[in-house]
């Protein structure tokens, strides 16, 4: 068509040079001229809407993939994983998190992530119509920015505030939330797509081979296995329970690790990693049967001990400590050996529920550190002059 053009435009050339006068070919001239830059301009946006079709159309062929590829996942880490991996490329959003809710219906705890400050992750736990990802899950209902604002929904933690929350439902069953930061709001076709993809990862949990291992995945901590904090506090406060009935002793540690951050500058966040991997696996095998041990934070841990007197649970710990100054592979390279440091409270003497457990334990954990750090401190109360 543009050659029909400008074979038409060199007829009327030679027409207008036999026949006008110089001040009509003058202007003709001037006409032709601008109809050929209009023409060049046509051309080139005629060339750009091909290659952004192009692009649009490539994009969607890995949006299908990835579609396919997510329906066909049968573990919900790795539903959860696609998930994260699918958004963060095809909305271009610099955070994104997939939560889970757990067994009981209650808590939606972090399983797949991009972006977030790891070192928030374990304590990274919503309950229902909590924050953003809370009350979206209690609405099953997408929510953003103008929802949020005419809800007035105070976020618990500091280092997360998501522009967009969608849940994860299937049939009127919740499964989790998505949340998205983005500077800037979804047009129509990314909002679109942000519904099927939620809709599609509904589809997988709900294929996984039981509810059971659904139910594990949102209880443990994704790096190190141990049961995560919001699964650990819901066993403290059962426990707990049954010490009041049958007038029994509980006690709880914190325990932090010493010269971390020192070992991950030196060796990278991946060696840091492994290590924490490692050290859990130890800590499983050191504690008894009975005793629960979950990851309280980034480099903390938090152990329940039931039926066990204060001074029992601190032996146990300082036996670990010891244990553990004899492993050469949690050394930087400096020299320095990663240890802990640890608090120890009880039930009755120090608190009479999960929330007073643990602040009188972590008391005893900054004591510990104030003396010098690689020891175990009891938590003892102050008495007050009168």
């Amino acid at each position: 068509m543009l050659v029909g053009a400008f074979a038409l435009i060199v007829v009327i050339i030679i027409a207008i040079s036999k026949s006008a006068s110089a001040n009509e070919k003058s202007s003709f001239l001037n006409q032709i001229g601008i109809l050929t830059d209009e023409l060049d301009r046509q051309k080139r946006e005629n060339i750009a809407l091909r290659t952004e079709l192009k692009r649009i159309g490539s994009q969607d062929n890995l949006f299908y993939a990835s579609m396919i590829r997510l329906a066909s996942r049968f573990d919900p880490v790795e539903i959860a994983k696609e998930t994260t991996g699918l958004l963060v490329n095809y909305l271009n959003a610099p955070e994104v998190a997939v939560f889970l809710l757990d067994e009981k219906g209650k808590r939606l705890n972090i399983v797949a992530q991009h972006g977030l400050n790891e070192n928030w992750l374990p304590k990274m736990v919503y309950d229902i119509g909590d924050g953003k990802v809370g009350v979206a899950a209690e609405k099953r209902i997408p929510l953003g920015n103008r929802e949020f604002e005419i809800l007035r929904i105070k976020e618990p933690f500091p280092i997360f505030d998501p522009n967009l929350c969608y849940p994860i439902v299937y049939q009127n069953k919740i499964f989790g939330v998505i949340a998205i930061t983005r500077s800037g709001d979804l047009e129509e076709r990314e909002k679109n797509s942000l519904g099927v993809v939620a809709a599609i990862t509904g589809v997988a949990l709900n294929n996984t081979l039981s509810f059971a291992t659904l139910r594990d995945v949102a209880s443990t901590d994704p790096l190190t296995k141990l049961y995560n904090v919001g699964y650990f506090k819901d066993r403290l406060a059962e426990e707990l329970n049954r010490a009041r009935r049958f007038q029994h002793e509980l006690a709880v540690a914190i325990l932090d690790l010493d010269n971390f951050k020192q070992y991950n500058d030196t060796l990278g966040h991946q060696a840091g990693d492994q290590l924490l991997i490692h050290l859990a696996q130890i800590f499983s095998k050191h504690f008894r049967d009975t005793d629960v041990i979950g990851r309280y934070g980034g480099d903390e841990f938090i152990v329940m001990f039931p039926e066990t007197k204060k001074t029992d649970a601190a032996k146990i710990m300082s036996t670990l400590l010891s244990e553990l100054t004899m492993y050469d592979f949690a050394r930087s390279q400096n020299g320095k050996k990663v240890t802990f440091s640890a608090g120890v409270s009880s039930y009755p003497e120090d608190g009479g529920n999960p929330g007073e457990l643990i602040k009188s334990a972590d008391e005893a954990l900054y004591g510990a550190k104030d003396a010098g750090r690689s020891t175990v401190r009891i938590h003892f109360h102050q008495i007050e002059k009168i």
